[in-house]
């Protein structure tokens, strides 16, 4: 943008103007991923040639156009960014489907951003780049962690079969030392296999093997029902679990069960990460075409680096320090609201508030619409 200061002379702004665009331009088509620009009316205003090379479609053939009505499988939709630009530039990282021109379908990552002037929201930046390699890899590494994990699954009951009967004192009596040795072994032993069957979960429920049993819930009952089970582990934190569902917010449709999991598995990560006698909220808000759910800590954040694989079986970010666990539990977050065609992401809290947003994005979908 030209500056505003009189002393600069009229040429010198042009010239400056000039290569700015130049440079713009240049940016654009050697940009070596997929970028989209959208304006207010989510029309698409920019489209790059690597963009062009991975969806098949030339920039001359979808500019103006809508974007969700060319890049199918993409949600382009401004109106769930509508928070993220009151609240400040918001960086979203996430996965998705696009169907190339020729009708194959793509994997691809993308991060989104809404462009802000003035506290107005005036469309949106994309960046998205073909994941079609790291997906048949990670398939690839899923099958094999899943044989490996199924075969454990026999020498670790045994092994919990025989220390429980050691525990029990089924052999003999146990001196105190011996007691306290079984102890620690079994409660590591059971440790792994929770861990195995999590896993395994994952696995099934990515494979479809594992169906949803689906049905309309109260948000306000639904959060009641596990409080008491998140509220345990809060209070020997001093931690207090708030709970903000708007009066007349509609009827859920979902797997109750694993929905409660998800739930009780971002307050488990929040109350790990956040303070003693910090506050943990959970926040719901009824959008156009969604139910979005959102979780707040007040821990430490998430690191930039870490944001796109957050939700990635065994990953463990850099902010994790002491923090007991394996990184199982975003995964099944992200496995179960995907099941239920949402989807989940996570956003650090402006400066100078600490802590990260966890949130979930649900289809207001009733059992006549879905399939």
């Amino acid at each position: 943008m030209p500056s505003n200061n009189p002393n600069i002379p009229k040429k010198l702004l042009e010239l400056d103007s000039v290569r700015k665009d130049e440079l713009f331009d240049l940016i654009v088509k050697n940009f070596p991923v997929g970028l989209i620009i959208l304006d207010s009316d989510e029309k698409i205003l920019e489209f790059n040639p690597a963009a062009e090379e991975i969806t098949g479609f030339q920039k001359e053939e979808i500019y103006g156009k809508r974007c969700h009505e060319v890049l199918l499988g993409i949600p382009c939709y401004l109106s769930d960014l509508k928070e993220s630009a009151s609240s400040g530039k918001v960086l979203v990282h996430a996965e998705g489907i696009i169907r190339h021109k020729d009708g194959h379908e793509i994997p691809v990552r993308y991060t989104a951003a809404p462009l802000v002037k003035e506290n107005k929201l005036k469309g949106a930046i994309a960046v998205f780049r073909d994941v079609t390699k790291e997906k048949q890899l990670e398939q690839h590494r899923r099958v094999l962690i899943s044989m490996f994990a199924h075969d454990l699954k026999g020498p670790l009951s045994v092994a919990g079969g025989l220390l429980l009967r050691l525990q029990q004192e089924k052999a003999g009596p146990l001196t105190d030392k011996q007691r306290q040795y079984v102890d620690a072994v079994l409660k590591e032993v059971n440790r792994v296999e929770k861990y195995i069957r999590s896993f395994l979960d994952i696995v099934r429920m990515e494979a479809g093997q594992i169906s949803l049993a689906r049905e309309l819930c109260d948000l306000n009952r639904l959060f009641s029902d596990i409080l008491d089970s998140a509220n345990v582990k809060a209070s020997q934190k001093g931690i207090k679990i708030e709970i903000d569902v708007p009066e007349n917010m509609p009827l859920i449709y979902v797997d109750k069960t694993q929905f409660q999991r998800v739930i009780l598995n971002l307050l488990d990560n929040a109350i790990k990460y956040s303070p003693e006698n910090s506050v943990v909220r959970i926040k719901c808000r009824d959008t156009e075409n969604n139910i979005i759910i959102t979780v707040e800590d007040s821990g430490p954040g998430i690191q930039e680096e870490d944001l796109p694989y957050i939700f990635d079986p065994f990953y463990r970010a850099n902010y994790s320090g002491n923090v007991e666990g394996c990184g199982i539990g975003l995964a099944i977050v992200k496995t179960i609201i995907e099941a239920h065609g949402g989807k989940v992401w996570v956003k650090n809290k402006r400066p100078p508030a600490h802590g990260a947003i966890f949130c979930l994005s649900i289809p207001k979908k009733t059992p006549t619409s879905s399939k």
